[in-house]
C-alpha cells in the first residue's frame, strides 16, 4: 500500500463535500493530538518513498489551500462550523463499535530494531512565545550490530530512514514559514500547526515485519486530518509483501469479501459509501505503476492499505477513501485462521511470543468490571495491585502519573507459561520492570529488573532508542559503574522464572565515560579466547596496562581488551562505584575513573 491510494477518492470527496481532511479515529486509537495514537515505533518502504512523500504532501497542500479559501468567512461562522464538526465527532465516537483493538505481537527469531527520531518546535518571535508549530517523525531500522545478519532488510529500512532524515529539515522550515505567516496576519484566531508521524511495529517475527504509520496533521484550516498507513516486509529479503501472497483468493473475490464486511458493519449499509463497487474496483494486490492516479487513467489502480497484528490482517480505508468525512474510517480484520489466509504467513503461536496489552487502572476493586487482568490502588498505604481474577500481587510506581492503563508486555512461552513485564519510571531515564507469573490465572510477583532508555548506536546519525520486538532474543539497555560509568546492552531471553537472561557474548558497549583505563596496580584476571569464552587460566596483569571495555554481565564481571591484545575477564565484588577486586578498591586499581549520573 502507498499513501497515494487516498488521492483519487479524496479528490472526489472534496468536490462532493467541500470539506477539508479531518481527524479520524480507528479502533484502539485516539483522534486528538494530546492523546496521540499507538505508542511504540516503525518505518516506510524504500524505493518508492520520495514519490510517496510528494503525494502525501500534495494531500496536505490540497487541505491547506481549501481551508485557506475559507478564511474570508467571519470568525463566528468558522467557530460555529468547528463546534458542529466537534459535535458530530463526539456523536460518532460515542456510537462507534470498537470490536478490534490494535494488539502488537512479537514472535521468536526476529531481528532487533531501533527507532530513529527527529522532533522540533518553534515559538513566535514577538516576545509572546506563542507555540507556532511542532513536527515529529521516526523511522525503524535494524540495529547496527545485526545489519550484516539481515543485509537486505537493513538496506530497505535504511533507505526509508534516509528519506525521512533528508526531508525533515526542509519540511519543518516550510511548516514554520506557513505558521509564522498565518500567526502574524491573524494572531487572535491562530492555532498551532503540527505534523506528528509515528511508526510502530505491529508484528515482528522471523518471517514478517509489519509497520503501522499514524499521521496527525494540522496546517491552519478549520480542522486537521488523521490517517494510518501499513507497510509489510519479508525479513529474509527486505521486499514488500504482496497482499496476494497473504490471501489465496482472486482480487475480485477478495473485493467481494471486503464489500460484504464493510456493508454489514456500516450504520447505513451500502448507502454509507460513495459507490462501493466502483471504489473497490480500483484496488489491486499489486497495482500497475503505469496506471497510477497521476497517469490520468480512468481505470487507475490502487494498492490496499493493510498491516498485521495479533488479530490478523487489517484492511484499512481512511476517511474519503470510500466514503465521506461524516462516515469516518473503516477497517476489515481477517483472522489468521480464516480459510483465505496463507497459513505460511499466519502468526506462529507454538513458539514463545509476547504482545502488548493495556491493563486498566481503577481507584479500587469495586470500580473494576474486568474478569481478567486489571490494576487497582492499595486500600492502605501507597502502591498498586495487579489483579488476575481471584489472585493479586503488589508493586510500586514511585513516579506514577495520572493514567487510565498500564501498557505491559505479556509473554506466552512455548510450554504455556505466561508472564507480565510491567515497567514503571524510576527517575533519570531509568525504569523498573516488575515480572509477574500469571500462568493459569495466577498472579505472583517474581522479581524486578531495571533498564535505561538511553539511545543506542550513538556515534552515528542513526542513533535512537531500541524497539522491544523479539520474544526470545531482545535488547535491554543498561548503565554500569563497574569501571567508571558506561552504557551497554545485551541480548536476552526469558528464563525459567520469567526473568530476562543475558548472553554476555552478545554485549555491545554503547558509550563509556572513561576513554583511557590504565591499571595502577597488578591485578588478577581470567584469560578469554577470541569468542570471549573463559579458558580457566588466571593470570596477573601488570600495572601500567591499558584496557578497553568490550563486555559485561552487569553483575559480577567486565570483559576487557588489553593494550597488548589479550581478552581478559575482571571479576569484581560488589560491582559498581564501591566495587573491589580481591579486597582492593576498583578505584585504587584504576585511578581516574569517571562516574556520571
Amino acid at each position: 500500500m502507498k499513501r497515494a491510494n487516498i488521492i483519487a477518492p479524496l479528490c472526489a470527496a472534496l468536490l462532493l463535500s467541500g470539506c477539508s481532511i479531518p481527524g479520524i479515529e480507528l479502533p484502539g486509537y485516539s483522534d486528538t493530538k494530546e492523546e496521540g495514537a499507538a505508542k511504540d515505533s516503525s518505518e516506510d518502504s524504500s524505493k518508492d518513498e520520495p514519490e510517496e512523500a510528494t503525494k502525501k504532501e500534495t494531500k496536505k497542500t490540497d487541505e491547506s489551500n481549501e481551508d485557506s479559501s475559507k478564511e474570508d468567512e467571519s470568525s463566528s461562522d468558522a467557530a460555529t462550523e468547528a463546534e458542529t464538526l466537534e459535535e458530530e465527532e463526539i456523536e460518532e465516537s460515542d456510537s462507534e463499535e470498537k470490536e478490534y483493538k490494535l494488539v502488537n505481537v512479537y514472535g521468536s527469531g526476529a531481528p532487533s530494531y531501533k527507532s530513529v527520531n527527529r522532533s522540533g518546535s518553534k515559538l513566535s518571535d514577538d516576545g509572546k512565545k506563542v507555540d507556532l508549530c511542532e513536527k515529529s517523525q521516526n523511522a525503524i531500522m535494524v540495529v547496527a550490530d545485526l545489519e550484516d545478519e539481515y543485509p537486505e532488510l537493513a538496506k530497505t529500512l535504511k533507505a526509508s530512514a534516509d528519506t525521512m532524515l533528508d526531508n525533515y529539515d526542509s519540511e519543518f522550515e516550510e511548516m514554520y514559514g506557513m505558521a509564522k505567516s498565518q500567526y502574524e496576519s491573524d494572531p487572535d484566531y491562530f492555532g498551532e500547526y503540527y505534523d506528528d508521524e509515528h511508526q510502530e511495529i505491529t508484528r515482528s517475527d522471523s518471517m514478517v515485519l509489519s509497520i503501522l504509520e499514524t499521521e496527525d496533521f494540522y496546517g491552519g484550516g478549520v480542522h486537521g486530518y488523521y490517517a494510518v498507513y501499513g507497510y509489510n516486509y519479508y525479513v529474509s529479503n527486505g521486499e514488500e509483501i504482496s497482499l496476494g501472497d497473504v490471501v489465496s483468493v482472486s482480487e475480485d473475490e477478495f473485493a467481494t469479501i471486503i464489500k460484504a464486511d464493510l456493508i454489514d458493519n456500516a450504520e447505513d449499509g451500502e448507502g454509507t459509501f460513495f459507490d462501493i463497487d466502483e471504489s473497490l474496483s480500483h484496488y489491486k494486490f499489486d497495482p500497475d505503476e503505469k496506471k497510477s492516479i497521476e497517469s490520468g487513467a480512468e481505470d487507475y489502480e490502487l494498492g490496499y492499505n493493510w498491516y498485521m497484528d495479533i488479530n490478523g490482517i487489517h484492511i484499512v480505508f481512511n476517511q474519503y477513501d470510500i466514503a465521506d468525512y461524516a462516515s469516518g474510517s473503516f477497517e476489515v480484520v481477517i483472522d489468521y485462521d480464516d480459510e483465505i489466509v496463507n497459513e505460511k504467513l499466519g502468526f506462529d503461536t507454538s513458539k514463545t511470543y509476547f504482545y502488548k496489552e493495556d491493563i486498566p487502572l481503577y481507584e479500587s476493586s469495586d470500580e473494576a468490571d474486568e474478569d481478567g487482568l486489571y490494576i487497582t490502588k492499595k486500600s492502605k498505604g501507597s502502591g498498586l495491585v495487579l489483579v488476575n481474577g481471584d489472585n493479586s500481587a503488589d508493586f510500586d510506581d514511585n513516579y506514577s502519573e495520572s493514567t487510565e492503563y498500564y501498557t505491559v508486555n505479556h509473554f506466552v512461552m512455548d510450554d504455556g507459561r505466561e508472564y507480565i513485564h510491567l515497567s514503571t519510571a524510576f527517575g533519570n531515564d531509568y525504569y523498573d520492570t516488575y515480572v509477574f507469573d500469571v500462568t493459569d490465572g495466577g498472579c505472583e510477583k517474581v522479581d524486578i529488573f531495571g533498564y535505561t532508555g538511553v539511545w543506542i548506536d550513538v556515534d552515528t546519525e542513526y542513533s535512537g532508542p531500541k524497539v522491544f520486538s523479539n520474544a526470545d532474543n531482545f535488547i535491554i539497555v543498561d548503565t554500569s559503574s563497574a569501571l567508571g560509568t558506561f552504557t551497554y546492552y545485551n541480548y536476552y531471553s526469558i528464563g525459567d522464572d520469567g526473568m530476562p537472561q543475558a548472553d554476555p557474548k552478545t554485549c555491545v558497549i554503547v558509550k563509556v565515560s572513561t576513554e583511557d583505563i590504565v591499571s595502577a596496580k597488578s591485578v588478577k584476571m581470567e584469560k578469554l579466547d577470541d569468542s570471549l569464552e573463559p579458558t580457566g587460566d588466571m593470570i596477573t596483569v601488570q600495572s601500567g596496562t591499558g584496557f578497553t571495555i568490550v563486555s559485561t554481565d552487569g553483575v559480577s564481571f567486565v570483559d576487557l581488551l588489553s593494550s597488548d591484545g589479550q581478552y581478559l575477564r575482571l571479576y569484581i565484588d560488589n560491582i559498581g562505584y564501591e566495587g573491589t577486586v580481591d579486597g582492593v578498591s576498583i578505584q585504587d586499581i584504576f585511578p581516574g575513573l569517571e562516574y556520571v549520573g
